[in-house]
Parts: structure tokens; sequence; C-alpha cells
């Protein structure tokens, strides 16, 4: 097949997906898995494509795990388990505004930005509501450098063919970087002070279980008995059980959380994700790349970053990114994901159309601009020093 005209279905399928994903990610990358699908392969084997992805027992197990997760982060801030677990917080100020918008951002729940931003604003005054929404912003995503149930980061080592858990083990010296930098450039001015109200144990411990049983279980799972989708799927529904039990919602509410949460398009999601690259494997583009030459750490750092930005997604860019990479340099290592991961969320975390950013600024009443330009130190030495002491591990 001509090479101009794979590149240029190529560049459709992309274009497709970023116009797209600003609505929907899940209808951008299934219309475009189509698309590349009807003009790069025959009918019936596009079809056998297809199904063979929807059918497929380990795709089906690990997008039902990821779907379970909105609705474990809709029920834990609808039964106020989450607000209890922040009042009962008995730590310093500094310690409760990144606590806050760190657990709230490791569950994705639509307008999530929208619950830790109130938590941010009441714990303190020392700070300007532009500092506060920098701060929501940069604490709400960092954590999902390493948490093994941030959706992106399952969707990206899936793509790349890692495990999670030695993909995060390279992504954590990255982490600490920008989690000290974010110290220093955003609450360097917050006094270490004890909170000496009175607080539950138990009331902070329940919701802190939920979160963190999930990502025990699919650890020890996976290390012990080899397991993989079916791990996280195990983890998942034993962490939404026990919040079940622990919150004893009423019956006919969850009908509407579980809608709230729209579990039926992370679903989806997974399942188009793995169609748009099974698709692009057989269409003969990964062929086109052994004629482009472009150093790969370059590539990995200016298309995430760039990609973050536009797309104000973090798993758009790599759902583009890595089918590139592993075409044209072959399978990804630890580092090189970690490279690429790390570049596209600072990039994200910046992005002017990135929904948190934007509901955060809403919030406390400022500028978009002014919340990026406010942010733009600790992104910028956070991204060039990150990825030095990531480049180091090369």
């Amino acid at each position: 097949m001509n090479v101009i005209f794979l590149i240029t279905v190529f560049l459709l399928s992309i274009g497709v997906i970023l116009v797209i994903s600003k609505k929907s990610i899940t209808i951008g990358v299934l219309t475009a898995s189509i698309i590349l699908g009807i003009l790069t392969i025959p009918y019936m084997t596009l079809f056998e494509l297809v199904f063979s992805v929807f059918t497929n027992a380990e795709y089906l197990l690990l997008a039902s795990a990821v779907a379970i997760i909105p609705i474990i982060g809709v029920i834990l801030n609808e039964s106020g388990l989450l607000s209890e677990m922040i009042k009962n917080f008995k730590f310093s100020k500094k310690a409760l505004l990144i606590f806050s918008p760190g657990v709230l951002g490791l569950l994705p729940m639509p307008g999530g930005a929208l619950f830790s931003a109130p938590m941010v604003d009441k714990t303190t005054e020392e700070l300007t509501p532009v500092r506060k929404a920098s701060i929501n912003e940069w604490y709400r995503h960092v954590f999902h450098l390493v948490y093994p149930l941030a959706t992106a980061l399952i969707i990206g080592t899936e793509l790349a063919s890692l495990n999670i858990y030695v993909a995060i083990a390279y992504i954590f010296p990255a982490f600490l970087v920008a989690f000290i930098l974010g110290l220093f450039f955003l609450l360097r001015v917050i006094p270490n002070n004890t909170n000496n109200a009175s607080s539950n144990f138990f009331k902070f411990v329940k919701p802190l279980l939920v979160i963190l049983v999930a990502p025990f279980l699919d650890f020890i799972l996976k290390i012990a008995f080899g397991l993989r989708y079916l791990a996280t799927f195990i983890g998942v529904s034993v962490s939404l059980l026990l919040l079940l039990y622990l919150s004893k919602p009423k019956i006919n509410l969850l009908p509407r959380q579980i809608k709230k949460a729209k579990p039926w398009d992370f679903f989806l999601l997974i399942l188009a994700i793995f169609l748009y690259q099974t698709v692009f494997i057989n269409s003969g583009i990964p062929d086109v790349f052994k004629f482009f030459n472009f150093p790969p750490y370059l590539f990995l750092i200016v298309t995430g970053f760039s990609l973050g930005v536009l797309t104000g997604r973090l798993s758009t860019p790599l759902i583009i990114s890595i089918p590139i990479f592993v075409a044209k340099f072959g399978l990804m290592t630890p580092v090189t994901f970690a490279i690429l991961y790390y570049a596209t969320m600072m990039g994200y975390i910046i992005s002017p159309i990135h929904p948190c950013l934007v509901f955060t600024a809403e919030y406390f009443n400022v500028d978009v601009k002014t919340v990026m330009k406010d942010l733009g130190a600790v992104t910028s030495i956070s991204l060039v020093i990150g990825l030095i002491f990531l480049y180091a591990l090369v």
C-alpha cells in the first residue's frame, strides 16, 4: 500500500482522536479505529479483528475492573466517607493541603476537582485564591504518576506491554522530584503546625482502606499467583464490596450513583484502545516508520508534553505516542515509558483545556491563564529535573 496514503490515513486517525476526544475520548478512539481499519484492512479481516478484541476474556476483565473504579469514587464521595476522612485528618495544614486533593484525585469522579477545591479553600487563609487553585491542580495529579489504579497508567503500561509495578518503580524518582518541588514552590509559606482538634481514627481510616485495598490485592495476586487482569478485577471488586459494607448506601440510590459514574464509558474506552492498537498493528502503518529518523528520547519528551498540553488529556497522548514508538524502535523499556508518561503528565497538568484546571479556576474565581502562570515554574523545573533523573536510568 502507498506510503503517503498510509501516513495520511494515520494522521487522519490521530486528528479524529484529537478532535472528538474533546467531547468523548471513548468515541474518538472507536471512530479512529474504524476509519483506520476501513481504509487499510479488508472488511472481513477488520470484522474478525473487532470480534477478537470485543470477545477477548482478558480485555473484558480489565475493562470491567476499570469500570468499577469511578463507581467507587462516586459512592465514596456521596456517602460522606471522604468528608469524614478529611475532617478527622490530624496532621499539619501543609499535609492536609496535599492530602485532600491527592486522595480525591486518585478517584476518577466527574468534576472531581470541584470536590477537593473547597477542602483546599477551607484549610488555610494564608494563600491567595490563585495559589490555592495551583495546589489543588498540582496535588490532584502528581500521585497519578505512581498510583497503580490510575486509568492512564493502566492504559499506558498495557499498550507498552509492561508490568505496571516495574514502570512505577522507574517513574518514582521523577514523582519525588515533582512532589518535593511542589512543596517548595507552592507550600513553603505554610507552617507545619499540627492540627490539635480531636479526631476519630476509625472515620479517618475507613475510606483510606477502601482506596488502598485494591492496589494491595492487585499487587499481591500478581506477584504471588502470576495473575494479570483478574488480579486487578478482584482488587477493585473487593474494594467496592468493602465500600458498600462501610457506607451502607440506600439501594434506591445506587442506580443514580452508577449512572453518574458512567462505568460503561470507562469499559468501552479500554476495549476501544485495544481495538485501535490491533488495527494499527495490522494496517501496514508500522512499516512506514522505518523510513523516518528521529531521536527516540526527543520524540518521547516532545510528543508527550505537547500532546498533554494540546489535548488536556493524559490517556490520549499515550494512545497516540506508544504505537508510533513501538513501530519505530521496538518494545518500550520501563525507562522510555517513564519518560513519556512523566512528560505527558507535566503537559497535562498545565494544559488550558484540562477540565480539572478549568473547574478549579472557576471555583476560586480566577483566570485560567493566571493559574497556568503560577504553575509555570514548578511545572517547567519539575519537567527538566525529573527527566534528568529518568535519563540517568537509561
